[in-house]
């Protein structure tokens, strides 16, 4: 069996993790599995892979993208010779250059899995969703399966291409307890009680929201030695620690930057919190779900609701983000480890992937 999977960069965002989950689920199968990278993100997130003999990696290290998309395209006209028998992207721009490749004949393939990673509709507007909406035009048209996180993501889309609805089908993100397993086993030493967050430091994340609710969370004297920790790294770091020094907080809130391991952090946490905006579906929220019984999520996207034992609050909302910390922080949840531990099981990349390949894709697969 032949795998392709292409991605802009070998950082490792939400879309990176499902993808890399992917490529390891083929290769312990024994699939022969060639990744792209269109950029070195120069953080070698995927490093762990290369022990595998059966996964093909290569970076392009050229200054622009566009360099890297022809370079990518030749290359692959001398892969011409494979059928390969799964393709998969999560990335609007990825997915319409190789739905283009394919149309050009430099690409043959039996099935061609694409994945929606956020609501692009929603989250981008202008010349920037007009350049979106170009890739959409470009390539989608050679996608057999394209995945929405949630029926609300599959609804947004629809209204803007409604002739994509025989092939766009909802499936659920998955985790994989195989790597989760060895990863939480490293073990941190942290001085000092935490909640912790982690994300890209981007306004989607709501982190400003965050630090203003946890401000609140500080006025009480219970909490006068809990810290507040971000994992992540982003363009909003310099506004971030401003927003802190304002609030008097700098010794309160770590910026903790690219942390590569997040599963010790959330395991050791007193609570764990997603605070975004919006969301496609947040990945970390199951990993959190995974380490710890405490945890607290924005109503960011579809499907937050139907989690059971979370607490779930407004987005945008610092009151009742801190109304809900305050909560989980102060009631009991040890029922939640059997209770989220059968939630995850029935998102195994297991599961995730024999539905994609014995093509019994279903329209919502919580079951309704």
């Amino acid at each position: 069996m032949n795998v392709l999977i292409a991605l802009p960069d070998n950082s490792l965002g939400g879309a990176e993790q499902y993808l890399k989950m992917v490529a390891e689920y083929y290769a312990k199968k024994g699939a022969q599995v060639y990744l792209f990278f269109l950029k070195d993100s120069f953080i070698n997130s995927w490093k762990d892979l290369n022990s595998y003999d059966n996964i093909n990696t290569t970076i392009y290290t050229s200054k622009t993208n566009i360099k890297s998309i022809i370079d990518f395209g030749f290359d692959l006209r001398k892969l011409k010779k494979y059928e390969f028998d799964f393709i998969y992207t999560s990335h609007v721009k990825i997915t319409g250059v190789l739905g283009l490749f394919i149309k050009w004949g430099l690409l043959r393939k039996k099935k061609f899995i694409a994945r929606e990673s956020t609501l692009i509709f929603k989250r981008y507007s202008g010349i920037k969703l007009l350049i979106y909406k170009n890739y959409y035009n470009l390539g989608y048209s050679k996608v057999d399966s394209l995945i929405c996180q949630t029926q609300i993501m599959r609804d947004e889309l629809l209204k803007f291409y409604p002739s994509f609805s025989k092939k766009v089908v909802v499936l659920n993100n998955p985790i994989d307890f195989s790597i989760i397993s060895n990863l939480e086993k490293e073990r941190i030493s942290i001085g000092y009680d935490y909640i912790v967050a982690a994300g890209r430091l981007i306004k989607e994340k709501g982190f400003d929201i965050l630090i203003r609710a946890f401000s609140e969370l500080k006025k009480d004297n219970e909490y006068a030695n809990l810290k507040l920790l971000i994992l992540g790294e982003g363009n909003q770091r310099i506004f971030l620690k401003e927003l802190i020094a304002s609030l008097n907080l700098s010794r309160e809130v770590i910026l903790q930057g690219l942390v590569l391991n997040v599963y010790p952090y959330f395991k050791n946490a007193k609570a764990c919190v997603v605070s975004s905006r919006v969301e496609g579906f947040p990945n970390v929220l199951l990993q959190m779900m995974s380490q710890n019984n405490k945890v607290v999520s924005t109503n960011c996207a579809g499907g937050i609701n139907d989690i059971p034992n979370i607490v779930v609050c407004n987005v945008n909302d610092e009151n009742d983000l801190f109304k809900a910390l305050s909560f989980v922080l102060k009631n009991d949840s040890n029922k939640n480890r059997a209770i989220f531990d059968e939630f995850l099981k029935k998102r195994s990349i297991e599961k995730f992937v024999e539905s994609i390949e014995n093509n019994t894709l279903v329209k919502d697969s919580y079951g309704r």
